[in-house]
């Protein structure tokens, strides 16, 4: 049983390796900061550039093969129950028992390693209803495991068997080290956690292409590309979300650093909405992206697309996909005039949802024109987290692509907007839209953690796509740029969410996420860069 357990463990694919992802973007904070003292990007100095103050951390790394089976009944169970049963008896799990972890419980064990290096950390388990359980090292997550609902029949009869799921690349020191897995939503069942060495994720990973999807890019755009994937895994660009219409979070940083981040990314929620203030927020926002854009630093935007119809919302139920691109051509739909689609809707020939998501998406267009025009280049990241199954654009898979290609086709050939480099944030590759639709790919962490989260990282870069570059485009707290070098999992860059993640209510650094000590840390990092240090020709 035991190499035949090793032997299945050592089959666990990438897909099962994604099971090391966590973590989805919040609704940001667009809330308007009572600061008015928000300093506009032309006003920053770059002519005397900070020096870097810290230096990179060393960490032992010692390769041995290593492998080892922790019986979970020989663990600490909080909230929950060890289940044990007769030797002879035939039951579906290893050693006596299994640990039964309700909801907000935890199993909690100890992992002797040989050496310092990377392991590989899997649990064999179970759920009724489906489960999400967080792996903690020294009360810091290091990744999280989804075990999917069991049927019921099967589970009620108790006849299926447990299944693996793996956190990789998660460093331990030589000695005991105390982990935990906790059980954050639903509740689950642990038969045993299987160790074994591990390698830090490849250097293949970062050789990635420098062109872009869209086929009318702009030099900029091209250049900008062309830099950041000459940067991928060497140095991490800083990067920082803000509330809409200010510089509040980077002029706070900046007040407790010294530097700014190299890229500001602003949020397009507000541009499809009809109020003046939505408007003006908006307008603003774009202003101030160009005064960044112009001075030097990268402009970026995420959308999080309220439904174009009544209910303004962002939750599954507030937009329903059905019919709407059923038996038309994608391509010709998206080179409509906005004429001629009120004229097919009026006679029935498209759909009232169809109508409205051409609206919106011409709405932002506009905006982003007023970048384009002015030769400034847009990390852009629309609907983030599909397949997190909290957003209205992730009611199904294909639904989303077919949404993503609509709106890749719209702006970039119908709107004509050269300066786009496409973000797609996701996990799962049935939500992938496809090489040719994607540039980049971004990740969201809203964990507590600091930690560099090698086992996503490692698990998207074995995804069936082409290598790209991969980010951290939103988080609580920044990961730790030491344990990113040590584990190898050099994201391109890593961007705190807005408003309180960074800021008070009045425009004030917050510590509630990141304290200061490692945001001085992360901004004047030797590995990470700041607008100071960019060196790319933008416009």
């Amino acid at each position: 049983m035991w190499e035949n357990m090793k032997k299945n463990a050592k089959k666990i694919t990438a897909l099962l390796l994604a099971a090391a992802m966590c973590g989805c973007t919040r609704i940001p904070d667009l809330s308007l900061p009572d600061s008015s003292e928000s300093t506009d990007s032309s006003d920053i100095d770059n002519t005397e550039p900070v020096k870097n103050e810290y230096l990179i951390s060393e960490f032992t790394i010692e390769q041995q093969d290593y492998a080892v089976k922790l019986n979970a009944e020989g663990g600490v169970v909080d909230i929950g129950e060890i289940v044990e049963f007769e030797e002879d008896e035939d039951q579906p799990f290893d050693g006596k028992g299994y640990a039964a972890v309700k909801s907000g419980g935890s199993l909690s064990h100890v992992v002797t390693a040989s050496t310092p290096q990377h392991y590989r950390i899997i649990i064999a388990a179970r759920s009724e209803k489906g489960a999400a359980v967080k792996l903690r090292l020294a009360d810091t997550v290091q990744g999280t495991y989804y075990v999917p609902p069991a049927d019921s029949s099967e589970f009620e009869e108790g006849d299926y068997d447990f299944k693996y799921y793996a956190v990789d690349n998660v460093y331990l020191t030589a000695g005991a080290n105390a982990i935990r897995f906790t059980a954050e939503d639903g509740a689950v069942d642990i038969d045993y956690i299987f160790v074994e060495s591990s390698n830090a994720v490849k250097n293949s990973c970062y050789n990635v292409g420098n062109s872009c999807a869209n086929p009318n890019s702009s030099e900029s755009a091209l250049n900008l590309i062309q830099y950041l994937s000459e940067q991928y895994g060497k140095k991490t660009l800083t990067a920082q979300n803000v509330s809409v219409g200010t510089n509040a979070e980077i002029d706070a940083i900046y007040k407790e650093t010294g530097r700014y981040p190299a890229i500001r990314t602003g949020e397009l929620a507000l541009a499809v909405l009809n109020d003046d203030d939505s408007a003006e927020r908006t307008a603003k926002d774009i202003e101030l992206a160009a005064e960044w854009g112009k001075d030097g630093g990268i402009v970026s935007y995420t959308w999080h697309w309220y439904s174009p119809n009544s209910l303004h919302g962002t939750a599954p139920k507030d937009f329903r996909f059905d019919g709407v691109f059923d038996d038309q051509s994608i391509s010709d739909l998206s080179l409509l005039s906005g004429d001629t689609a009120l004229d097919m809707l009026d006679k029935g020939l498209i759909s009232e949802e169809l109508a409205a998501l051409i609206g919106d998406i011409d709405k932002i267009a506009e905006h982003l024109k007023v970048l384009d025009k002015q030769n400034i280049p847009v990390l852009f990241e629309p609907m983030p987290d599909a397949d997190s199954g909290i957003y209205w654009w992730g009611n199904g898979a294909k639904d989303f692509k077919t949404l993503w290609m609509f709106m890749f086709d719209r702006l970039c050939i119908y709107h004509g907007i050269k300066g786009l480099i496409w973000v797609w944030n996701g996990s799962s590759i049935e939500y992938y839209p496809g090489d040719r639709y994607v540039d980049i790919i971004g990740q969201s962490f809203y964990e507590g953690s600091k930690s560099s989260f090698a086992g996503r990282f490692s698990a998207l870069s074995e995804l069936n796509t082409a290598r790209k570059i991969q980010t951290v485009t939103a988080c609580d707290v920044l990961p730790s740029i030491d344990y990113m070098y040590r584990d190898n999992a050099m994201w391109l860059w890593a961007a705190a969410g807005s408003g309180q993640y960074v800021i008070t209510d009045h425009g004030v650094f917050t510590e509630t996420y990141n304290n200061r000590t490692s945001l001085n840390y992360f901004y004047n990092h030797e590995l990470t860069i700041t607008k100071d240090e960019l060196k790319v020709k933008l416009t």
